[in-house]
């Protein structure tokens, strides 16, 4: 079926040089643009307005050369595109060549298929706010499409933490931990929605964007989809961006807030006062450096505001970590040395 469906690709990639050549659409607005799909609206009152459960596997890239590309749900299609604006360039004649698209079963509730199989009826567009319209023939629907922005001759790479790229991944499907960066590559893991996974760079592979993630605390790392993945919202409502320089700078002793927390530091002893430092990256990021009477500070670390670890050793056996939350209360056992950290001391304000 790939093949089949490679060799169809090819043969609609030359029909589309030859029905654009003598057509100018340079003069179009839709040259070089990038679409998600956000949802179909039917003259039909049976039908009414259907919406994709996953607006992010549905885009649209008009190129230069007049060829489309879509990524519809689990599937792919290539096909050729015309459009002859009106006087505004906001709106005009618009026709879908036919286009060529794999074959595999999305898990339901899926739009792919019919928005492939409905293509051929767009005979018009308008572009306003930022949406495309594209209106099927009789007034019997319209496809609404939202901007992602100018398209490029291949798919963006996201940037890593280094080179500004969020530090966090949000899985919005249910997802496959690869070993490698391929399709064909062993599974060594499922993510649900919602999990959250470190970004440890992205790179091209095989005509697809794969990004090298694990999930937030620890786990397996592997290769994921890019076109899965959302960057993570951090509980103070930003996407944290840019390495995370909170230990570095706890180490040396820049703290951005200090004071004292509840605390116990043996077996068996009640709850004091221990005074601390914390140094904050944004986004939930930050090192707390409690100070203790008898050995070195413990520092205990924060993502996303999630409590993840210490500074432990083997000269002391490396005691267990647990945190449990209450409220906006992190209760944080170290062995026997328990803690209660605050959202406020990691998220400031």
């Amino acid at each position: 079926m790939k093949k089949f469906f490679l060799g169809v690709a090819a043969t609609l990639l030359a029909l589309a040089t030859s029905a654009v050549s003598g057509r100018d659409i340079s003069e179009s607005s839709l040259v070089d643009t990038e679409w998600r799909f956000v949802e179909f609206r039917s003259m039909d009152d049976a039908i009414g307005t259907k919406r994709p459960s996953v607006p992010a596997r549905y885009t649209m890239r008009f190129h230069g050369d007049g060829t489309v590309t879509m990524q519809l749900d689990c599937n792919r299609a290539t096909g050729i595109w015309t459009a002859k604006p009106g006087s505004d360039r906001k709106s005009g004649n618009f026709e879908f060549g036919p286009l060529a698209t794999t074959s595999m079963h999305c898990p339901p509730p899926s739009m792919g298929e019919e928005i492939a199989r409905q293509g051929r009826f767009v005979r018009s567009y308008l572009l306003e706010d930022d949406r495309l319209y594209l209106s099927l023939m009789a007034d019997a629907g319209v496809f609404v499409w939202e901007s992602a922005g100018r398209s490029r001759n291949s798919e963006e790479v996201p940037a890593s933490p280094e080179h500004g790229g969020p530090r966090n991944w949000k899985v919005t499907v249910r997802l496959n931990l690869r070993e490698q960066p391929a399709v064909s590559a062993r599974i060594v893991s499922k993510y649900e929605p919602g999990t959250i996974l470190d970004n440890l760079g992205c790179q091209q592979s095989a005509g697809r964007v794969w990004c090298d993630v694990q999930q937030l605390g620890g786990g397996p790392r592997g290769f994921v989809a890019a076109e899965y993945l959302d960057p993570a919202v951090s509980p103070d409502g930003s996407v944290a961006r840019g390495v995370d320089d909170s230990a570095l700078r706890a180490g040396q002793g820049k703290f951005d807030a200090a004071g004292m927390i509840p605390c116990a530091l043996s077996p068996g002893q009640p709850m004091a006062q221990c005074e601390f430092g914390v140094a904050r990256a944004g986004g939930g990021y930050a090192t707390v450096v409690v100070k203790r009477p008898a050995g070195p500070s413990r520092a205990i670390y924060f993502r996303m505001g999630i409590p993840i670890g210490a500074n432990t050793s083997q000269a002391e056996g490396y005691p267990e970590f647990r945190a449990t939350r209450e409220g906006d209360l992190n209760r944080i056992n170290i062995g026997s040395e328990r803690y209660e950290i605050p959202d406020a001391v990691i998220l400031g304000g």
